[in-house]
């Protein structure tokens, strides 16, 4: 029998540093050269989704419809577009009829040319954590079930989440909380992580002091609304910059952590070594503990409430 690293680390026959090291791992296959910049379409997306279901069925995480695939097509005027989101699910232990959704978007800029744009922190950063709270959340289940959703098309206008959001698994009323992870890869010399969403859903700001408590890093609130890029003449509304958006359009409070744009965004220089690893590490420690207060958050609410 082949003993994959997550079924050594699910029976607890690995150390805890094996985890950061399958981290890594994670983050340096999805921005390999190999997954071509894992534009939407390209064999390089095909390869990306490859990788992350074979992770899911390491995990053991449960499928709706017998499968990881939720493929969509948005129709323009003229032409459309097909993806394919990836969703696997574990049950809570507590309260397995509400969902907790934890979303990355695996999707980039793909190549043009010789030109390969790899997105290390944009965003296999995310869907590496992604990986590592599922690990995490099989060997100690949450409270609540946990959907890990990776998006598709987030880069061409959030069509993943919403095609997600408009043919949803399970109601959307059950979707009690969503956790969007958008670029959690370079710190910068402030080695800032910042969490948004509490000031426009400000039932969820305990579980933010919380985990500003606990963070391993300086965990920042105050990356809300429209604020100012890197890029001097680029203006950011962080409320609708990624797929968290959708979720808040459809009624569903939501939490995004990010480190914000930074001087290699969407540029050939989004590369892995551009990343600390030691930061990356508590940056994914950090999105566990974020994840760990909004279930116990919700754990203080009745069965019957909502953060709505």
């Amino acid at each position: 029998m082949r003993w994959s690293g997550f079924t050594l680390l699910l029976f607890g026959l690995v150390s805890p540093t094996f985890a950061d090291e399958l981290l890594w791992r994670h983050l340096q296959v999805l921005s390999s050269d190999e997954m071509e910049g894992r534009r939407t379409g390209s064999h390089g997306a095909e390869l990306a989704r490859s990788y992350i279901k074979q992770v899911f069925t390491d995990l053991g995480l449960r499928t709706f419809h017998n499968s990881y695939e939720m493929p969509f097509t948005h129709h323009f005027v003229i032409g459309q577009l097909s993806g394919v989101n990836l969703v696997g699910w574990l049950p809570g232990k507590g309260y397995p009829e509400r969902f907790i959704v934890v979303c990355a978007h695996y999707d980039h800029l793909g190549k043009q040319g010789h030109r390969i744009f790899n997105g290390a922190d944009d965003n296999a950063s995310g869907v590496a954590v992604l990986l590592y709270l599922a690990a995490a959340l099989k060997t100690q289940p949450a409270e609540h079930s946990v959907i890990f959703l990776a998006t598709d098309a987030e880069e061409k206008g959030l069509y993943g989440a919403r095609a997600f959001v408009d043919a949803p698994p399970v109601t959307l009323s059950s979707m009690v909380v969503n956790l969007n992870l958008d670029m959690l890869g370079y710190g910068g010399s402030g080695n800032k992580l910042w969490v948004g969403g509490s000031k426009k859903h400000p039932q969820l700001l305990p579980a933010v002091n919380a985990s500003i408590g606990l963070a391993p890093l300086r965990l920042k609130t105050g990356v809300e609304g429209i604020a100012r890029g890197y890029r001097s003449r680029a203006w950011i509304d962080y409320d609708r910059a990624s797929d968290h958006a959708v979720f808040g359009q459809a009624g569903i409070p939501y939490l995004y952590l990010g480190v914000g744009e930074h001087r290699f965004y969407h540029t050939e220089e989004d590369e892995i070594e551009r990343i600390d690893r030691d930061y990356f590490s508590k940056a994914a420690e950090t999105a566990l503990i974020v994840l760990r207060q909004l279930d116990q958050l919700l754990v203080k609410s009745t069965p019957v409430e909502s953060l709505n």
